[in-house]
């Protein structure tokens, strides 16, 4: 069994400091896993669309057995990625987010035009994933777009975006407070995190099995050990 952790946010690594993790890097991990089965550790806010969309392809393709393990957080561009494993699997505590596609524009008429067509034909492909994981109708899932719903774990298997739950200890979620202001209902346990979790502590990488052997160590009733300030691990 190998195992790849995708913590973080998905798409180019700009600030070089191992907290993204991009197509390109999946592949070669996919690659090096050379057909064993493998896990794919899942715990972040998104990112590139497009990677995203090339990382779920790989995961299809892969001749071994592939299974996601959600952990602390699938949100955006993560939460369709997370879902094309063979097996899907999530952490009692961790929630699921999905909502329409975005991006920035710059230019005149006729290129925001261009864009916001770019960005229907990517909320279309993005839907089609849903649909194909829950079997739900597009309508449904368009409407949880439109309105950025954040499942539990208990209602994303109740809707069948996952097949079973964990029975893991809880993990923080890796997210930013930049990530974090994107959304736009965002739970409010979310936001706690971040509120409370402090700057002190060793630092862990998120590639680290490490960071979820020590979530793991932390007590069901109480908060995590382990959280994640922008895009590093702190052990409290």
């Amino acid at each position: 069994m190998v195992d790849i952790y995708v913590y973080g946010e998905i798409g180019e690594d700009f600030w070089d400091d191992g907290s993204s993790t991009s197509a390109s890097d999946f592949a070669k991990q996919l690659r090096d896993a050379d057909g064993d089965d493998v896990t794919i550790h899942v715990n972040s806010v998104g990112g590139n669309v497009f990677d995203a969309n090339t990382m779920s392809e790989l995961v299809r393709s892969y001749k071994g057995r592939t299974t996601t393990s959600i952990e602390g957080l699938a949100a955006s561009a993560a939460s369709f990625f997370a879902l094309t494993a063979d097996t899907v699997v999530m952490n009692p505590s961790a929630l699921l987010m999905i909502h329409n596609p975005y991006t920035a524009c710059y230019g005149n008429a006729d290129e925001m035009r261009r864009t916001a067509d770019m960005l229907d034909k990517v909320r279309s492909t993005i839907t089609g994933q849903y649909v194909r994981k829950t079997g739900m109708d597009d309508s449904e899932i368009e409407k949880m777009m439109d309105e950025e719903t954040w499942l539990d774990a208990s209602e994303a298997l109740e809707l069948g975006f996952v097949d079973s739950l964990s029975d893991a200890e809880p993990i923080a979620a890796c997210l930013t407070k930049d990530a974090l202001d994107r959304f736009k209902s965002a739970p409010d346990s979310l936001k706690g995190q971040l509120l409370g979790a402090g700057d002190t502590g060793a630092s862990i990488k998120p590639s680290e099995p490490k960071a979820a052997e020590q979530g793991a160590a932390a007590g069901a009733e109480a908060a995590p050990r382990v959280v994640c300030i922008n895009g590093t691990f702190l052990k409290l």
